[in-house]
């Protein structure tokens, strides 16, 4: 039988070029810029060596020339972390998946060439196979994969809102710290002065010696919190710097001192649930891949008996004469019939499922708690304000007239002021942890949960000064 040449090539060409695709350079990433926009009112730049690239840098190096503000540092952080932009290129790998899926293997052309030991012409064949079923369920292997990839679309947006949310608690961390260097450098210097005073007061004869030891230990106690009170803001700035992915000069920014007054929560407690169940970026990326594994048990299903159908096209020349025909092969299911697959789809499904409805709970108990502890340390905070802070400045100024007077001893007098002291310093806390849950909150109703204790709130120091042990 005679082969017609044009024929083939065009079935060649045909096979070939079925299922090529390029792989977009920007993957899916104005999506995650859209969604960082709306829920942050920030932009992020994926650095691909474009003029966008280094009118990025620009913007960066004039937020630094200025004074930094909490939104101020958040953006320098989303345009300049370089773990950030590692996170970008999962984008790329993701968006590598869904074109791979969507490509057909690669036919296999196979020939044979055959030898008479006898004598006569040389008996070729020749054939071209292709993976039928690969063909067949492409929109399927499509489906999945696209699943996947707006999954990590989700995932990516999410990671995004992680960092802001890291920028800014760090932010009113060094504020905070900031904040109580500043009260303790006052501390020091009331200490001091009061320290040689008792000094001379005992030079003249009018105090004993307790009494002057009691005011210097008070004094050396302050002066060993500010040390303490400069090494936290040194490593606080120095966190922030990693988080803003800054180094050499461009760490020479400042900030505000002190951390911003409060001010009452600006989210209803009847809806904040549902806001953020509708908001959380993880629980979309957790239904795009339940159906994902949806699709996969289907195709597992589908595929379980026989797993591979290749077809394709023989030609063979014996005695000088060519034969064409259609070729098949499968696997015979004698010992694998898929179940093992089939129960591994199944069970990827219900996790997925599970996953889903855990992560759900979980959002819904720590947007309560998060709202519960901002309120708490909002009130707790203006407690102190409103009425120990006075309270404890009209007891040390009632006690130091006494102790003038000589109708108490310093004992009394030191004891009111470190308790004065202590309020202030439980201010300062009482104000970071309300800033610090407002943040997680925030973070948590823009889409990404906090992964923060929603009880004990990051740690918050106590800033008491250690008290002075008394031998009476």
């Amino acid at each position: 039988m005679r082969i017609d040449a044009r024929a083939m090539a065009v079935l060649l060409s045909t096979i070939l070029t079925t299922g090529c695709a390029s792989i977009p350079e920007n993957a899916g990433f104005g999506g995650v810029q859209t969604t960082v926009a709306e829920r942050t009112g920030q932009r992020v730049q994926w650095n691909q060596d474009t003029d966008a690239d280094q009118a990025a840098e620009n913007a960066v190096r004039r937020m630094l020339r200025q004074p930094l503000n909490v939104d101020a540092a958040a953006q320098v952080a989303l345009l300049n972390n370089r773990r950030l932009q590692g996170v970008y290129e999962e984008l790329s790998l993701s968006q590598a998946g869904l074109v791979q899926a969507g490509l057909l293997t690669n036919p296999v052309f196979s020939t044979a060439v055959g030898f008479p030991l006898d004598g006569g012409s040389l008996d070729l064949s020749f054939s071209i196979v292709q993976e039928f079923l690969h063909v067949l369920y492409r929109p399927l292997r499509t489906k999945i994969a696209g699943a996947q990839f707006e999954a990590t679309r989700l995932r990516v947006a999410e990671a995004v809102i992680d960092l802001a949310a890291d920028v800014r608690g760090q932010f009113y961390h060094m504020q905070a710290d900031a904040q109580r260097l500043e009260f303790l450098r006052r501390v020091v210097r009331t200490t001091a002065v009061s320290a040689e005073a008792a000094r001379r007061l005992y030079a003249a004869g009018n105090i004993t010696d307790l009494d002057v030891a009691r005011e210097e230990a008070l004094y050396q106690e302050s002066r060993l919190a500010l040390v303490t009170a400069q090494t936290r803001l040194v490593q606080d700035r120095e966190r922030l710097n990693a988080l803003m992915g800054l180094w050499g000069n461009d760490t020479q920014w400042t900030i505000a001192p002190r951390l911003p007054e409060m001010h009452d929560l600006p989210f209803e407690s009847a809806n904040l649930e549902q806001r953020a169940i509708e908001a959380s970026l993880a629980l979309g990326a957790a239904r795009k891949e339940i159906e994902a594994a949806t699709a996969s048990l289907g195709f597992t299903d589908a595929t379980a008996l026989i797993p591979i159908l290749e077809s394709g096209v023989d030609a063979e020349r014996e005695e000088g004469e060519w034969e064409v025909g259609p070729s098949l092969a499968f696997p015979l299911p004698f010992f694998n019939q898929g179940q093992a697959r089939l129960v591994a789809a199944r069970a990827e499904l219900r996790r997925a499922q599970q996953t889903y409805w855990a992560q759900a709970v979980e959002i819904r108990a720590t947007v309560r708690a998060l709202r519960y502890t901002a309120l708490s340390a909002c009130n707790r905070a203006r407690h102190v304000q409103e009425v120990l802070l006075p309270l404890y400045t009209r007891i040390v100024n009632h006690t130091q007239l006494q102790y003038n007077a000589m109708q108490i001893g310093i004992f009394q007098l030191l004891q009111a002021r470190q308790q004065q002291i202590n309020a202030g310093l439980r201010y300062i806390d009482t104000l970071s942890e309300f800033w610090l849950a407002r943040v997680a909150l925030e973070q948590t109703l823009s889409g990404s949960l906090a992964e923060v204790d929603p009880v004990s709130m990051a740690e918050i120091p106590t800033g008491d000064l250690p008290a002075i042990s008394i031998i009476e």
